[in-house]
């Protein structure tokens, strides 16, 4: 860990420590949190404060038309919190790890897409031979991990089944899709593999598919719910390592009801076996609701924890957790997500109305140069509720621009 200063202006960006080496998932709640979860009343103003608060880093061992959603020029002051609880408000130094941000599953009914992806991860090769990772077994198999089209923006989605993208460049969200699966109703999580094939749970914790580039087609893949205790779950894709770009959809348990928290194995890690559909658990973490994302270099990270939200990087092996970086004054709201691109993390919360979402870039890998890892506010105002968001691992490792 390096111990830096946190500072957050008016201009919506906050300064989350330095950083001197660099290595280089939503759910819904309609629950209301229980003491030291995250609010339930849809209110965000985390981001809008004037105030610094004392913060100790937490140290864990176990198409159609575009829409530009509003961007915002406000900045914030920083707040940090303790995550054993509310802060007294003063001077703030955090401790940040910086993390070194270097760097198919085959859905049942879907269509084998073999267009090439775009991005600059540098992994797209056309087969690979899927080792196994979080518990899976290696059958010795060629798997065709070849991207998709449109394997190459942040996928969202909203809380009444519609899919959109949001491109983290010019921070614009397209309608892409609306869909119905079955009798479902109510939307969880959503993870995207390499293939453009969308992974949407339910509140039903059923799991069913749509391609990305043809949404309105809803395929029941067959997953059996509630396996292995897995009911709702935060997910992505991940893949398997730098050298295989294969990638294997993981989640965290979330118990439902009473808002997301933290404590100690609060959380299971898992992963679905593509084949059979079966969910392989992986060991605990201390998240009870968390969501995920994953990168074309085979990492998995977590957005999670309360007072304050927290990007945990996790081993996706056995659930180890490698960093905690505090999220200053974000934190979890009813509806949220986030996703991985070019070596950055962008958050999507309620924003204060709780009718639609806000988003938060998390400069991971100092792309500017400040020596500092930084919050901003770039969307004051979605076009809809986010309730998950899906990213391949087609996506680009490191900045495109």
């Amino acid at each position: 860990m390096m111990r830096g200063t946190m500072a957050l202006s008016s201009r919506g960006w906050l300064r989350l420590g330095c950083v001197t080496a660099l290595m280089g998932a939503a759910c819904s709640d309609d629950g209301v949190p229980a003491s030291g979860s995250a609010s339930a009343t849809g209110t965000d103003d985390s981001l809008s404060s004037d105030a610094t608060i004392d913060e100790t880093s937490a140290d864990t061992t176990p198409g159609s038309a575009t829409q530009t959603g509003t961007g915002t020029s406000q900045t914030t002051a920083a707040t940090t919190t303790d995550p054993s609880g509310p802060g007294d408000t003063g001077t703030t130094a955090v401790d940040t790890s910086s993390s070194d941000p270097t760097g198919s599953s085959d859905p049942t009914g879907s269509s084998d897409a073999t267009g090439s992806g775009s991005g600059d991860s540098g992994d797209s090769s056309a087969s690979a031979s899927e080792s196994s990772s979080g518990g899976g077994t290696d059958t010795g198999a060629v798997e065709d991990c070849t991207c998709a089209p449109g394997t190459d923006v942040i996928y969202v989605l909203s809380d009444n089944a519609e899919l959109w993208s949001f491109d983290p460049v010019t921070y614009d969200f397209a309608f892409v899709g609306a869909f119905q699966c079955a009798n479902e109703f109510g939307t969880f999580s959503m993870g995207v593999d390499r293939k453009g094939i969308a992974w949407v749970m339910f509140q039903s914790a059923d799991l069913y598919t749509i391609d990305v580039n043809n949404p309105a087609m809803c395929v029941d893949p067959g997953y059996n719910p509630n396996q292995m205790g897995f009911g709702l779950f935060g997910m992505a894709f991940v893949s398997e390592s730098v050298e295989n770009p294969c990638d294997r959809l993981y989640g965290n348990t979330y118990s439902g009801g009473l808002g997301f928290q933290e404590g100690p194995n609060f959380g299971t890690l898992g992963s679905l076996d593509p084949a059979s559909l079966l969910i392989d658990p992986i060991g605990s973490t201390d998240y009870d609701g968390a969501e995920l994302t994953g990168t074309g270099d085979g990492r998995l990270f977590g957005f999670a924890g309360v007072n304050p939200a927290k990007l945990v990087e996790f081993d996706k092996t056995d659930a180890t957790v490698l960093d905690i970086l505090p999220l200053g004054a974000l934190e979890l709201t009813n509806a949220f997500a986030f996703g991985f691109f070019g070596g950055d993390f962008y958050m999507f919360t309620e924003n204060n109305t709780g009718l639609a979402s806000q988003v938060t870039h998390l400069d991971y890998d100092d792309s500017d140069m400040s020596g500092m890892q930084e919050l901003e506010v770039v969307v004051d105002a979605a076009p809809i509720r986010i309730v998950g968001a899906g990213v391949s691992t087609c996506v680009p490792v490191i900045d495109p621009q």
